[in-house]
Formats: structure tokens, sequence, C-alpha cells
């Protein structure tokens, strides 16, 4: 597989760790001067030398100044990269637009990078196809995808803020899909974008900030890493200068490798004092959930986890109100987990998500959808219309009603083998979903907030359903951010939940 070159990544985090960096979505900010172009280029450059194929989005930049800004590319490499500017992109048919965009431009651009993938990876099975079945096994698969959108600022100076952040999202998303590498700037610096990093934060995976200072003889540039999923969120620093050829050359990587301690869970290094627990270090995050993992599934099964058995999900956590009612036969209490479950297993959401993890609690289930930030509210949707049908049939008095509570929330999860080696999940995402079930009452679809600001930005359709509460303090401590989505007649529960009140 080609390899993808993240500037300076190895710098700041060890070459070890880099080179298990192979996808994702990374965010640079800077401010006038810092060089972000020029990061953008060497990332392009290097990326396309291992093999790898880019598209170089620019809002502000004319063909001219991308063939000189490219011009040390050879022709045979310039053949997998692809140059846009949304500006210049002819517009969509408006019977194209996508209606979750809502902007032709923005609509034609992404189709465009789309069709790019569709060729390349069409030229690569053709190439393939041309082969002998003894040469076939040398032939190289689909190429690594490198997306670089230079610079998000400029975007929302031509078009509307909330037709951005769609097209950011709907970007998102296929880069997932892709199981490529994207690099996103912006200006400004953290405290500057805020607004915006609010809204965009959960689809980052490495955050990075250019610092630069001046003084009377030189320019000086640190690159600063802000934070790495699973990794913590305190910063590493690596000074690099422009040389006059326009590259950028990083301090020697071998006097800054990291001496970062490695995670016992998620194997990632860690920017901050790590936690001890049997001479292993931990992020303090990360501590407690391997004790309960390595209780439940043994020690060895849980260090062998590696970054791997770490994904992203959307989870949907549900359960039946009032089940622990002394008033409530075991037998009752039986059929109460016993309909929940038929219902939810003739809904189309999950009848239809190939890519789902399900984990019965007793009470109710975790469900976590892997691949779709929409299925959870989805399947809550499905579920409260089933229940209303299933509950014209029965009685509140002798105990049949069904009435349950969802939490919604997406995050980080470890996957692990229990004893009959099969797959489970453990981790912040699924636990974060059970604490925004457990503010609500009977009725109540709840979300955290960043997947309900993810949602939010992703269709026009969810601003009528999603509702802002506000803030709650949940165990520990922790302030989060909750929704609540209801439509009157059809599903939730337009009530301020009792807990939230109190």
């Amino acid at each position: 597989m080609p390899e993808v070159m993240i500037p300076g990544l190895s710098s700041l985090v060890g070459q070890a760790a880099a080179e298990k960096t192979d996808s994702g979505i990374i965010l640079l900010m800077s401010p006038p001067g810092g060089g972000k172009t020029l990061f953008c280029r060497k990332m392009i450059t290097e990326s396309l030398q291992n093999g790898s194929a880019c598209i170089y989005i620019n809002s502000s930049m004319t063909r001219k100044e991308y063939q000189n800004l490219f011009n040390n590319i050879t022709d045979e490499k310039i053949e997998r990269l692809k140059f846009l500017n949304p500006y210049l992109v002819a517009s969509a048919k408006e019977s194209d637009t996508s209606t979750s965009m809502n902007d032709p431009k923005l609509s034609a651009t992404l189709q465009e990078i789309q069709n790019k993938i569709d060729g390349w990876s069409s030229s690569v099975t053709n190439a393939n196809k041309g082969t002998t079945q003894e040469s076939t096994s040398t032939q190289s698969d689909s190429p690594k995808y490198v997306i670089v959108l230079d610079s998000l600022t400029h975007m929302f100076t031509l078009f509307e803020e909330d037709k951005v952040l769609k097209f950011v999202n709907a970007l998102s998303f296929l880069i997932r899909e892709l199981e490529a590498t994207a690099l996103i700037t912006m200006s400004g610096t953290q405290s500057s974008n805020g607004a915006i990093l609010n809204k965009l934060s959960s689809i980052f995976d490495i955050v990075f900030e250019i610092e630069v200072q001046e003084d009377p003889e030189n320019v000086k540039r640190k690159l600063k890493l802000v934070s790495i999923k699973g990794a913590g969120s305190k910063s590493a620093t690596a000074l690099f200068n422009i040389e006059e050829d326009g590259n950028l050359k990083f301090e020697s990587e071998a006097s800054s490798k990291s001496k970062l301690s490695i995670c016992g869970l998620c194997k990632a290094p860690i920017l901050e004092e790590p936690d001890y627990y049997l001479d292993m270090p931990f992020h303090h995050n990360h501590v407690k959930i391997y004790m309960k993992l390595a209780g439940a599934f043994g020690q060895a099964r849980v260090s062998d986890v590696g970054p791997s058995g770490v994904i992203d999900a959307a989870f949907f956590f549900v359960d039946v109100v009032g089940l622990s009612d002394p008033a409530l036969s075991v037998r009752r209490q039986i059929e109460k987990i016993e309909a929940l479950n038929n219902l939810i297993g003739h809904c189309e959401t999950f009848k239809k998500a190939s890519d789902k993890r399900v984990l019965p609690t007793g009470d109710g289930m975790a469900i976590g959808f892997m691949s779709s930030p929409e299925s959870p509210l989805q399947l809550g949707i499905e579920l409260h219309q089933a229940l209303k049908k299933y509950n014209t049939h029965t009685s509140k008095e002798d105990g049949s009603f069904l009435d349950v509570r969802i939490g919604l929330a997406s995050g980080s999860v470890f996957i692990v083998n229990d004893v009959n080696s099969n797959q489970n999940i453990w981790g912040p995402g699924i636990i974060f979903a059970r604490r925004v079930m457990d503010v609500g009452d009977g009725g109540h679809i709840l979300l955290a907030g960043p997947l309900a600001e993810s949602l939010l930005t992703l269709d026009d359709k969810y601003r009528s359903m999603i509702n802002l509460l506000g803030d709650f303090q949940v165990k520990h401590g922790q302030i989060i951010k909750i929704y609540s989505a209801y439509s009157p007649n059809e599903f939730g529960n337009s009530a301020i939940p009792a807990r939230f009140k109190s």
C-alpha cells in the first residue's frame, strides 16, 4: 500500500507512531505567512512520490498558480494529482444538486472528486485485468488517496457558512469510506477559530497549529500538535524552516524522536504525564477502561487490542423504563425485553446496517454503527413508531405497556475478543451514550452534543427535530451538552427530563 507522508508528524510523535497513521482527517491552522500552502505542497509531493493519488482543492488559486506551485512534479506523477477550485467548477444542474449540500458549485466539486476517484480506481482495475494470473499478485490495489483542502477560511468568503460546513461533513464521510488521508487548512489560531472548531471538531483526527515568531534576524516557525485522537490533547512541538525552494525542513528527527510512552490500551503515544497500572503507561482516561476490559476478557487479550482495535462509531443505547419495578413479575420483565428485541430486529435501519455491533445490557441494548452517524437517530425514530403500534394492544394496568428511553452519542471504542472469541466493544463512545440515556425519561431520544451538531450541519431536515436542552453535569463532574429529538405525535418526548429540571 502506498505511504502517505504527513510533514513533521514523526518529529512530534516518533517514527513508529507516525507510520501507523495512514488515514484520517488533519486540521492545520496557521497565521498569514505561516506556510500553510507550502505544507500542503510538501504533503502532496511526498505522497505522490510514494504512490498515492492526490486531490488538491484551493478556492483562491488559478490553474497557472497551481502549475507554478507543483512545477517540480514529473509528468508521470502529475497524472495522479487533480486540482479543483470550487469557485471555478461548473455548477451542477439544479436537478443534480444534493439536497443536503444546497449549493450547485459545492455539489459539483464533491461530484468531481468522486468522479476522479472512480476514474483512478477503474484505471487500476483495467490494468490488473490485462495482466496474467501469475503477475496479478504483484499489481497494486487502488492507490491510497490524499485529499487536501486549502483553505477553509477562504471558502467561507465565497460561500455561505452552513453550506461550507455541509460540504466539509459530506467530504469527511467520503474520506472515511475511502480510508483516505485528508488535510484541511484554516487561517488563524485555535482561539480565533473557536466557533467553527466547535462545529467540526468531531471530524478531525489530528489538529496542528503553526506558530510564527519573528525576530530581527529570521522568522522562526513551530509546528504544534494540538491534539491527536487517542492521545489526549497536550501539545508537542517541532521547529521547521522554509528553504529557498519552498521546501519545509524540520529539525533533526533523530534528536526530536519522541521519548513518549505508548499507551498500554490504544498503543498511541502519550503526550502528557502517563498513569501507570501493572508497570504499564496509560492515558488518564484509558486506565479504568483497561482494568474493566482486563477483568472481563483477560490481560493478554486486551493487550493485543492495538490501534486497529480502536474505532469510531455512533451509538444507540436503549433500556426499558420501569423494568426493575418489584410489582412486575419476572415473566413480565422477560416479555418486555423480548418485545423490545423483536421490535428493534424488525426496524429497517437495523436490518440494513451491515457494519454494526450489538451488546445486550440486560434491560436493553447498545448498538454501535460504524459507518453512518444518522443510523442511531433513524433507528430511534423507527422504534418509536413501532412502539406506538405495539402499545395499542397493551395496557399500563397489567404491566404489558412498553416504554423506553434512548441515548445517542458518538466516540471511540475498543474491539476485543471475549472468552468465546466473539468480538465485543467497550470504551468512551458507548459509555457516553449510556450517560446521555440515563438523563432521559420514558419516550425521550436524547443526543450528545457532538453527534447532534454533526447531524445539524449534515442535513436541514434535522433542524426541525433536534432541539438543544442545554448543559448537564454527569458522572465525575463532566459537563455535556444534550439535545432532544422529537416531533409531536410521531416520535420523541418534548418534555424537559425530570433529572434535567433538578
